[in-house]
């Protein structure tokens, strides 16, 4: 196969960001399809429900949670935000009411405050499905309250960073806090993404999650990679089967996270502990996985 007929074979996707590149190794070849384009960055969002079973909506969550990470990692976002409603402000269980509310705050705040990016994403309370929102920002720069707890007005810290409540916030509570490592908090926030989100009800033909325009993507690029060129490198992530009498564990999917140094080297940090991970049993078929 050609890459001039639109299909090719790879053993690698390679990721390239500004500061730092993924790849992402397959144990077998896959091939490469040309993409349909999208004019609209959350028009891949909706999901009809009835004609979609598990395995559908885990490729769809899946997919969302690459496209969010990839956002969250190639641009300067530095607040992250958790947003929720109070009930007797907000109607918190519909979905379309609640993220007009937040895409009307956001407008506000750009009409105060100036541009900024933003990505955020609901998350559907399992038990009272109520809606709240956690998103980054990147340029905004609104008046911050250092958070208290009520009794003993003690500052409110997590793992070292001050937590924040913003007081822009009006349709009920929130916590701000500084973006200390962006790939964590991409970890973070994707977590929201399951296969319960996309069949939140009356979220027909609506967003799973909100952006603004102009937002930087990383470079994917599709290669077909020689094995010495892993030799150079520690694996951060594997996914294997166990295979043979004796169980050996083969590897599906290998996850490399490299360093881009100044000068534009390439640069692993010493000490590199590689997770390993036995296959989920979801096949989730060409360019559905990691």
């Amino acid at each position: 196969m050609s890459k001039n007929s639109g299909e090719y074979e790879y053993n690698a996707k390679v990721i390239t960001f500004e500061d730092h590149i993924e790849i992402v190794k397959y144990g077998v070849p896959r091939v490469h399809k040309a993409p349909k384009l999208l004019k609209n960055p959350e028009s891949n969002m909706p999901i009809n429900v009835s004609d979609s079973d598990e395995t559908q909506l885990v490729q769809q969550a899946f997919r969302i949670k690459r496209k969010v990470k990839y956002y969250l990692e190639a641009n300067p976002f530095n607040l992250f935000w958790t947003l929720t409603f109070d009930d007797s402000k907000v109607n918190a269980k519909n979905y379309v009411y609640a993220r007009n509310r937040l895409r009307a705050w956001l407008k506000y705040q750009r009409e105060k405050f100036g541009r900024f990016d933003y990505l955020f994403i609901p998350e559907l309370h399992p038990s009272t499905g109520r809606i709240h929102f956690h998103g980054v920002t990147g340029g905004l720069a609104p008046p911050l309250t250092p958070a208290r707890y009520p009794k003993s007005q003690r500052l409110i810290k997590k793992k070292g960073l001050q937590i924040y409540n913003a007081d822009s916030w009006e349709k009920g509570f929130s916590t701000v806090s500084h973006i200390a490592d962006k790939r964590k908090a991409a970890n973070y926030i994707t977590k929201y993404i399951t296969k319960e989100l996309m069949q939140i009800p009356h979220a027909y033909h609506q967003p799973r999650y909100f952006v603004s325009h102009g937002l930087k993507q990383p470079t994917v690029d599709y290669c077909d990679l020689d094995e010495s060129y892993f030799t150079l490198f520690r694996p951060n992530f594997v996914v294997g089967h166990l295979s043979g009498s004796d169980s050996a564990l083969e590897t599906d999917v290998a996850i490399y996270q490299i360093d881009i140094t100044r000068e534009g080297e390439l640069e692993q940090e010493d000490g590199i502990k590689t997770v390993w991970k036995l296959k989920n049993t979801v096949d989730y078929g060409n360019e559905g996985g990691p």
